[in-house]
């Protein structure tokens, strides 16, 4: 029964990776079964259970090491395994990052060529501040934006403004400058540096919740042409409004050209129809006659609805056709007496002499319904075209010309707002509704 108990401790040294006392216990049994039983190693029988006796723990114990050994390269090799898929890991989060970062910048990018390519087709200043403001809300988040021109009257530049209504920056009519634009206007013309202001929230242009406006200048020839200020504009994205500031410099300089080159000239070459500079001398000589003479005029905004789809599916040069037809549409339809001009890209202006504001309505209506029943045939294409349109009235919805205008453009884009395809005169009401 020792030597049992000495070999089974032998054993359970053995399975717990006891060299030295497997050794021992080992040994201990084989000498007390030795002396215990001398008889038996008379017989081979007996020499093979002493072998037996003796090897079983050392062999336990060498089957538990090697048993052991392989375990730990299984878990060295385990944790190498883990460290390359945590490198891994580390390096895919950072590549994601930068692959976030890329698209970012990529849609930044994207998003700054829909803004020169909306603003490319802007012949005037308020046509190519409102053409940005398409695209502007998606890169910058400010409450407001402001552009002022300074190319256009050095002496008396025009703030061109925008305020934010929703997700939407929706134009305000243009005026002079108020004092703290004239200020960072002046400090452009000093330091010609991007910056920031503190506001007068004294003055109704500028609220006193506004806490500072950023500002960037538009360059030409080496000098600030012009101003872009953002109301409220985090701090990050002023690098943008920087990038923004320098596209519209290079279209400002470009509408600048145009109108030099306008102020030249009587007709549009593409439409044959008087430029705008002419017909607002024109205009103004009918619109005193008028005051003189005591008589209503009406002033029409036109514009074609969905005309930039057009050009995208068709063409420029299909989009010229359309513009050319419905051009000659609208003056063949008038009266000799009345005025008609191309105001814009796509837009035509009419002023309609001693013509009271039922007539003129009249009229509107009329011309609006031969542009939508009237085929254009273009290239290959026969293609149908729709527009808008809004009336002001002289004297009862202006005095002065370009009031007359910009009450004529509220009622254009609530005609747009409400369908396109239709007339809307201005009311006290337009711009709410």
């Amino acid at each position: 029964m020792f030597v049992l108990l000495l070999w089974t401790l032998a054993v359970l040294a053995g399975l717990l990776w006891r060299r030295w006392p497997t050794l021992l216990l080992s040994a201990s049994a084989v000498i007390f079964w030795w002396l215990g039983s001398p008889s038996w190693l008379r017989h081979p029988v007996g020499w093979v259970q002493l072998i037996v006796l003796g090897a079983t723990p050392a062999w336990l114990f060498v089957l538990r090491a090697r048993v052991d050994k392989r375990l730990k390269r299984l878990l060295n090799a385990e944790a190498m395994h883990l460290s390359r898929l945590k490198s891994h890991r580390h390096e895919l989060l950072e590549l994601r990052t930068a692959t976030a970062q890329r698209e970012s910048q990529i849609a930044q990018i994207t998003d700054l060529y829909h803004v020169t390519k909306q603003t490319s087709k802007a012949l005037h200043v308020d046509e190519l501040f409102r053409r940005s403001l398409e695209i502007l809300p998606r890169l910058l988040t400010a409450r407001g934006l402001r552009l002022i021109d300074v190319e256009g009257d050095p002496e008396n530049p025009q703030a061109f403004r925008a305020s934010r209504h929703r997700e939407k920056l929706v134009m305000d009519a243009p005026g002079p400058l108020v004092p703290f634009e004239r200020n960072i206007l002046q400090e452009i013309q000093r330091s010609a540096q991007p910056g920031c202001a503190i506001p007068d929230p004294q003055h109704e242009r500028c609220p006193a919740e506004l806490s500072s406006v950023a500002w960037a200048p538009l360059w030409g020839e080496h000098r600030p042409t012009g101003v872009l200020m953002a109301d409220e504009l985090p701090s990050d994205q002023t690098p943008t409004l920087a990038i923004v500031a320098n596209q519209l410099s290079l279209q400002l300089a470009r509408v600048h050209f145009y109108q030099a080159v306008e102020s030249m000239a009587v007709t549009d070459t593409l439409t044959g129809l008087f430029v705008r500079r002419y017909f607002t001398e024109l205009a103004q000589e009918e619109l005193q006659r008028s005051s003189r003479h005591r008589l209503s005029c009406a002033c029409l905004l036109v514009d074609l609805d969905h005309f930039k789809q057009q050009n995208d599916t068709y063409g420029h040069l299909t989009g010229d056709v359309v513009l050319r037809e419905v051009a000659e549409l609208l003056h063949r339809n008038l009266r000799e007496v009345d005025l008609i001009a191309r105001f814009g890209g796509e837009e035509f202006i009419v002023f309609l002499v001693e013509t009271n504001a039922d007539h003129a309505m009249t009229i509107a209506q009329r011309l609006r319904g031969l542009v939508e029943l009237h085929p254009i045939r273009a290239y290959d294409e026969t293609l149908r075209q729709t527009v808008s349109m809004g009336v002001a009235m002289f004297p009862d919805d202006g005095q002065a010309l370009q009031q007359l205008i910009d009450r004529a453009d509220q009622a254009l884009y609530a005609a747009k707002r409400a369908g396109r395809n239709r007339v809307v005169r201005w009311s006290p009401t337009t711009s709410d509704q």
